[in-house]
Parts: structure tokens; C-alpha cells; sequence
């Protein structure tokens, strides 16, 4: 979510819909001339964005009464969202357009612009994947070897406890587990009996299935249809 308000935002100013914000001109007039090459354009404004992130989900909290549990909570969220918004400006990009007589590009104006949403997902999903747990030093006390501890870095994701095993029935959670659900033989995707059953396997069943079928209006005033018969095989997760 913060990252999706960075890039919404910083592609507002970009477009000029937003009277507070513009393009990023801070580069303009510098780059290489030996190279051929210089900072022009409308380069996306990403630092608007951030600080817009930053002012509408990130609350100041003042005379925290809340439990230590609660604040290490917060502090993990607080992190989590400011990673999103680092992953904006990571998976920018530097855009260029040649001049010169005949295309022959002699010299090349660059700016900075930020990667599709869609890429934004997957290096986030990525970070997910790769996600650091981290401990609750409300929980226990504090020694030595917490105070050498490595610091986390700002762009990597954290959790504090690991999810419950979905693939396992466990009421006292509320997870239902997938014994029993419905499958997909030919499906990679979620609903796919490799992977909705857990490698568990799953089960095959033949199911007949009756419905109307051929239905035609029969002057006046009925339809008339016939009953049509399929058998079709039915797989669930053992």
C-alpha cells in the first residue's frame, strides 16, 4: 500500500494533476557532455510521492500507552511500509532520447522515470519471499548478545511470527485446512491439486451431472426442454 501510494502520487505529478507537485528537476543541467549525454526531460518526482506516503499512512504517535507488544507491532509495520517505499526508487529506471541530425543521437537527454507498478509487485513479492524474522524483545530480556546484534536492512521485509500451517486443519486458529477441498488437475495456479493439497495428493471421483438442456419455446406458452446427462471426473484433496 505505501508503495502503490508513492508511485499513484509521484505519476499524478508526473502527468501534472496535482497543482502541489510537478516533475523532478533537481538533475536538470547536469550529466556527461563528454559522453554526449544530459539530464533533461520530466524526470518523476519520487521524493513528493515518499513524503506524501509518509504524511497520509504514518501516524505520530504521541504519549504511547499502548503495550510494548503493540508498539513492536507498529515499529514492524512502520519498517515494512518504509521498505515499499524504497522499492519505488529501486526499480527506477533511466530513460533517454537521441538528438542529432538524422537520428545520428550525438547527444542524449536522460531522466528519470519509475518502473511499471506490475515490476514494483514482483521485486516486492521477491523481498516477501525473502522476508527476516525478527524477535519481541519485549519478551525477554535484553543481554549482550542482543546489543551486537546485526541491524536489519531498510530494505528487506520483517515479521515478528511465522504463519500458521494452512494445509492443516486447526480449529483453535480457524484454519480449515484443504483436506477435502476441490482441485484443479491441469492447473498451475492456486487452485492446482499439487499445490492446493500440500503434496498430500488427492482424490479422483466420477460425478454425474444432470441439467436441461436443447430448450425450446413451444407456442403458447411453455418451454420445452430435454434432460441431458454428463459424467465428469471430480478430484479433492486427500
Amino acid at each position: 500500500m505505501a508503495a502503490g501510494l508513492v508511485h499513484a502520487v509521484t505519476r499524478s505529478c508526473s502527468q501534472g494533476n496535482t497543482t502541489d507537485c510537478g516533475c523532478d528537476t533537481r538533475l536538470r543541467g547536469g550529466g556527461s557532455p563528454v559522453e554526449g549525454w544530459q539530464w533533461g526531460g520530466c524526470s518523476d518526482h519520487i521524493q513528493y510521492g515518499t513524503w506524501f506516503s509518509r504524511k497520509f499512512m504514518d501516524s505520530v504517535v504521541k504519549n504511547i500507552s499502548a503495550s510494548r507488544g503493540g508498539h513492536t507491532l507498529s515499529t514492524m509495520n512502520q519498517h515494512n511500509r518504509e521498505a515499499g517505499r524504497q522499492a519505488i526508487e529501486r526499480t527506477m529506471s533511466t530513460d533517454c532520447r537521441c538528438h542529432g541530425v538524422s537520428g545520428s543521437c550525438a547527444v542524449k537527454t536522460c531522466w528519470r522515470t519509475m518502473a511499471a507498478f506490475e515490476h514494483v509487485g514482483a521485486y516486492l513479492k521477491d523481498r516477501y519471499e525473502h522476508s527476516v524474522q525478527v524477535s519481541d524483545r519485549s519478551k525477554r530480556k535484553m543481554g549482550r548478545k542482543d546489543q551486537h546484534r546485526l541491524l536489519v536492512d531498510k530494505h528487506q521485509l520483517i515479521f515478528l511470527n511465522k504463519s500458521p500451517n494452512y494445509c492443516l486443519e486447526d480449529r483453535q486458529r480457524g484454519v480449515t485446512g484443504t483436506r477435502g477441498r476441490r482441485c484443479s488437475r491441469t492447473s498451475t495456479g492456486p487452485d492446482g491439486c499439487n499445490l492446493l493439497c500440500c503434496g498430500r495428493g488427492y482424490n479422483t471421483h466420477v460425478v454425474r451431472h444432470v441439467q436441461r438442456c436443447e430448450c425450446k419455446f413451444v407456442w403458447c406458452c411453455y418451454v420445452r426442454c430435454r434432460r441431458c446427462e454428463s459424467m465428469n471426473d471430480m478430484h479433492t484433496c486427500k
